[in-house]
């Protein structure tokens, strides 16, 4: 019978070997064959959020950035500085649906900066 281990000792042991320089998909082959073995499959939508939770902690954070077009490196170096981390890595998607602006999703908050985001905030003004 495996050890069984909890998520936040699963995210730990993950962003130690992620920030130690091994790569991603050594580690995430190494986790994902772990939760096989162990029958844990469904967590792992959880685990990927606790491991992004702890990379936080160390101070890199992973972004979420959704935009209706691609965005520049100078934006990039905006949304760094915005999250306010030592590292910041970006998952883009582009979002045919917005029409215009960014939203950034970190662990723990999102920024709004879409166009519909600040006409329904007008709109609320107005009411």
């Amino acid at each position: 019978m495996a050890l069984r281990l909890s998520r936040r000792r699963i995210a730990a042991y993950a962003a130690d070997k992620l920030l130690g320089g091994q790569p991603r998909s050594a580690v995430l082959r190494e986790v994902a064959a772990y939760l096989v073995a162990s029958g844990r499959t469904r967590e792992q939508e959880l685990l990927v959020r606790d491991i992004e939770a702890t990379l936080a902690d160390r101070g890199v954070v992973v972004a979420d950035v959704a935009s209706a077009f691609p965005i520049d490196d100078s934006i990039k170096a905006e949304i760094a500085k915005l999250v306010g981390a030592t590292s910041v890595e970006l998952r883009e998607t582009i979002d045919p649906t917005l029409l215009g602006g960014l939203r950034v999703d970190i662990p723990g908050r999102r920024f709004d900066g879409t166009i519909r985001h600040k006409l329904t905030a007008l709109r609320a003004k107005q009411l």
